[in-house]
């Protein structure tokens, strides 16, 4: 089970939060709209994982509205709607008076799939400046250059040009320090680099980058969104806003010197090695906060793998976090068992001894790392001892019951994720087994659906190891997804006790 990150706004608050930008309070409703919605299924899953917001998704045309609508409904998800036809043509409807939105709370604009017309980007900006509340997130995710050294190639065109000759040598210096990453994957343009920087010949490196485009896609959204009041808060990519994390010290003194830049985010492109991103905007006027209570202590915070798939330690770029240390270790105890707030861990056991500020530093690390997540909620009601009769939870997930699974991952919505969980196939055999028939007759319920498998050899060996399934298949298949998921299942609010 790990969480399907799809610009769910937990997440987004939390990078803004980062940013200082005082988060939404848990519970409160929003309104949340998703201008490029290529996968309405999952927009309704984040619908059913935060009741308290209204979703909304624009879509191609007519026939896949209906269906995106139909879809939702046979889900029981109520409060998801679709839009029909493109960001020019709702901002027609904007201006017009005869839109069917409100002003928004998040926005999403993900082209980094499928480029939009020049002219719909524009539009989906207008967009998000009509409509985005103070303090609303634009979350603009695209391919920022076309080519994998379309970041060096544009800072080599913008700044070239306008240094001296020491300058220039300069430059090709910190070119070597920033691209690490880069020029140990194209080996010609490294050798080009150290023959210039032998022969203090820069314009011999420059000339390579002379011609083709020089395009960022990233300096294009600044230029665009400034002006219509946003100012940029972070990365979705949670971990690529943690510089010392995600490249070498010698590379950090680098970008901390160009922080000041007009070209800050390209110089970091390069040094990430980064074309394509997931950029969140801040709509202004901004509340903002140094309080960290405020900012980080509404959140909930989990981790979706086991306590044994946690390493004891990450290394980053010569940077060692050791987590075996008494605060990691004890939030990580809790964390893997179950979702928890930063007070809910000061007032249990594992948190006794621990500052606050400590455990908001340690989780912080935590999250940077990728090994806990920031989330919406405690599961309070699920009762984890009763395993007889589980039922699968909400309108959503109860459809899997009338699924046919065919292998491949599913998605499950979750209350206390704040978005889509994705679970295996194998997982979700057992979990429909379950919905179907309880924990004593799952085996009766699992075995049909086995067999059905088996006559298609290649999707049956993504779910089990035999050609035949038998009742003794079946059962050790319940004991082994039980045993190992079932706890995850009832905090993570997928299922609850009958």
């Amino acid at each position: 089970m790990y969480a399907r990150h799809s610009s769910n706004p937990v997440s987004l608050s939390y990078v803004a939060a980062l940013r200082g930008v005082t988060p939404r309070q848990p519970g409160e409703s929003f309104s949340y709209a998703d201008l490029t919605c290529a996968e309405p299924d999952l927009l309704a899953c984040l619908a059913a994982s935060n009741p308290e917001g209204r979703f909304f998704g624009l879509v191609a045309d007519e026939n896949a509205r209906a269906g995106a609508a139909a879809n939702a409904e046979l889900r029981g998800v109520t409060n998801v709607s679709f839009l029909a036809g493109s960001p020019q043509t709702l901002l027609a409807q904007i201006v017009a008076g005869s839109a069917a939105l409100p002003t928004l709370d998040y926005l999403v604009c993900d082209e980094s799939a499928h480029d939009l017309t020049a002219a719909d980007r524009k539009a989906a900006f207008a967009v998000a400046e009509k409509l985005l509340n103070p303090c609303g997130l634009l979350n603009y995710s695209y391919r920022a250059y076309g080519s994998d050294d379309g970041a060096l190639r544009f800072l080599v065109r913008e700044l070239a040009p306008e240094m001296d000759a020491q300058q220039a040598k300069e430059f090709l210096t910190e070119v070597k320090k920033l691209g690490g990453a880069f020029l140990g994957k194209h080996k010609d343009i490294a050798l080009k680099l150290d023959a210039a920087i032998a022969k203090q010949k820069p314009d011999e490196f420059f000339e390579h980058f002379a011609s083709g485009e020089a395009h960022s896609g990233s300096f294009d959204a600044v230029v665009a969104l400034h002006p219509r009041g946003f100012t940029f808060a972070g990365s979705a990519d949670i971990a690529s806003n943690y510089i010392e994390l995600s490249v070498p010290a010698e590379t950090q003194k680098v970008i901390a010197d160009c922080a000041k830049s007009a070209l800050y985010e390209q110089v970091k492109d390069y040094a990430l090695d980064r074309t394509l991103r997931s950029d969140v905007w801040v709509r202004q006027p901004v509340t903002q906060t140094g309080n960290l209570a405020t900012l980080f202590g509404g959140f909930t915070y989990g981790i979706t793998r086991s306590r044994e798939q946690v390493p004891t330690s990450v290394d980053a770029h010569g940077k060692h976090i050791d987590l075996n240390t008494p605060v990691f270790s004890k939030l990580i105890d809790l964390l893997a068992l179950m979702p928890a707030g930063i007070g809910d861990f000061l007032s249990h056991p594992n948190g006794a001894g621990f500052a606050a500020t400590e455990v908001v530093g340690a989780m912080q690390i935590l999250v940077a790392c990728g090994i806990a997540q920031p989330m919406r909620a405690v599961c309070m009601t699920n009762d984890i001892t009763n395993v007889v009769q589980p039922r699968l939870v909400g309108g959503f997930n109860r459809y899997l019951d009338k699924m046919p699974i065919n292998g491949g991952e599913l998605y499950l919505s979750s209350a206390v994720l704040g978005g889509a969980v994705a679970i295996s196939a194998r997982d979700a055999l057992v979990m429909q087994a379950l919905e179907r028939a309880g924990l004593a007759n799952s085996v009766s319920a699992l075995l049909p659906e086995l067999e059905r498998l088996a006559k298609n050899p290649a999707v049956a060996a993504r779910v089990m190891d035999v050609a035949e399934p038998t009742a003794e298949i079946a059962r050790d298949m319940i004991q082994d997804v039980v045993s190992r998921s079932i706890v995850q299942w009832y905090a993570y609010g997928l299922l609850e006790a009958a």
